[in-house]
């Protein structure tokens, strides 16, 4: 009786992951044609470039607590890990935005104005929150909590403000702030507050080096999905990087089937392998690879086949370079499915950082792509997409050997 009921809690936490995946994806594509059609898309592809790169950094920001307070927390419910998290969160995050923000801002990266300096510092800090309130409710196995709260930090509060507010910077923050204040009470709540007399160096010490193992893995991850829109950025118009990123919105409707995996199997993938006990996850994992690589072929043709539909009915314009763009970037994601697929369960499975040498293998592809295209003078709009494609395809083929490798 007891399997029974685990079995029917992995299937039910699977579905409302799955629902909740297309409600959140849904709620992307209106926020995107919201703004689009109200504000243009010169703001929609600012507002995009500024969220992709602060979501990029998220696991570098957070020093890796987005996957290290899931894994301990699930293990045993030991409570003190999230206290020990949160301190952790508290003394390094907040630094380490600000340090991140004046990299940006000393690089005089294009769609960054530096007199909105602490907009940008507030809408990232309010980002690390929400991902850390999603951490706590994956470590206590909460999926519907976790879901609840992704959708209200992806979706609702951006489409809100965005309704009522006209300038992109305002927007940014007070999407920042209503998401602070909304994830710091839910992690608060959902803990039971913070115990003080619990901070141990020991699990605190335990934590930074899961995550700091991890740091070159989301550096390269930060690489791979920013550093394509920034380098567009620097030498074209918003309105190409707006077409770009939301054709990687669209390369990330993967995200669908990545999320249960991401959401559900690591925590419990790290549950069996306390127990010593992981036979059991091999079939479900066979079943949702499959699944996964499925739906992201067929996406891939349906997008392809249809880039001005998809454009013109979504972002209420169309153009050729728009459908160019488009039809290049959805080929990634097949290969862009499997690595997110097999990033969970090979964290679960191992401290070891194998997913840091993947990412950093295929960020260094990516870059020498882009450099190589640079000296040779080809057209750096392809060049760029080129160079997605192909490191996203590397990751792929790394990933499938260590799954290879851990799982049967």
């Amino acid at each position: 009786m007891n399997i029974l009921n685990k079995n029917l809690s992995f299937k039910m936490d699977i579905i409302v992951t799955l629902i909740n995946g297309i409600v959140v994806i849904g709620g992307i594509f209106i926020l995107n044609g919201l703004v689009a059609r109200v504000h243009g898309l010169e703001v929609l592809g600012e507002f995009l470039l500024v969220k992709r790169t602060v979501s990029s950094c998220m696991g570098i920001l957070l020093i890796g607590l987005n996957i290290a307070l899931p894994n301990y927390l699930s293990k045993n419910y030991d409570k003190s890990y999230a206290d020990n998290a949160y301190i952790l969160f508290l003394i390094t995050t907040l630094p380490l935005t600000i340090i991140s923000i004046n990299i940006l801002m000393w690089f005089d990266i294009n769609g960054f104005n530096q007199n909105y300096y602490w907009y940008y510092v507030i809408f990232s800090f309010g980002m690390s929150s929400q991902f850390m309130t999603y951490a706590i409710f994956r470590g206590y196995m909460n999926m519907i909590g976790a879901n609840i709260f992704q959708l209200i930090g992806t979706a609702i509060i951006p489409i809100i403000v965005f309704i009522f507010l006209s300038t992109l910077h305002d927007s940014l923050f007070w999407i920042g702030s209503i998401s602070l204040f909304i994830m710091s009470f839910s992690f608060h709540y959902r803990n039971k507050r913070i115990r003080f007399k619990t901070i141990s160096i020991y699990k605190i010490k335990k934590l930074f080096f899961y995550g700091f193992e991890r740091i070159p893995s989301f550096v390269s991850q930060f690489i791979l999905l920013a550093g394509v829109p920034i380098f567009i950025a620097q030498k074209v118009d918003f309105d190409s990087v707006a077409y770009f990123n939301s054709s990687l919105s669209l390369v990330r409707l993967a995200l669908i089937i990545v999320n249960p995996i991401g959401l559900v199997l690591l925590p419990r993938i790290s549950n069996k392998v306390a127990s010593g006990s992981i036979d059991e996850i091999n079939n479900k994992l066979v079943i949702l690879f499959k699944a996964g690589i499925f739906f992201s072929v067929i996406v891939s043709i349906f997008c392809y086949s249809n880039a001005g539909f998809i454009f013109k009915y979504w972002l209420g314009s169309e153009s050729e370079n728009g459908v160019q763009i488009l039809r290049f970037t959805i080929l990634a994601l097949p290969f862009y499915t499997f690595s997110g697929l097999s990033r969970s369960p090979i964290d679960a499975i191992s401290e070891r950082g194998y997913n840091s040498i993947i990412y950093t293998i295929s960020a260094i592809v990516m870059i020498s792509i882009l450099y190589l295209g640079k000296i040779l003078e080809f057209d750096f709009m392809y060049t760029a997409i080129l160079s997605f494609l192909i490191s996203y395809f590397v990751s792929a083929i790394l990933s499938m050997y260590l799954i290879k490798k851990f799982y049967k």
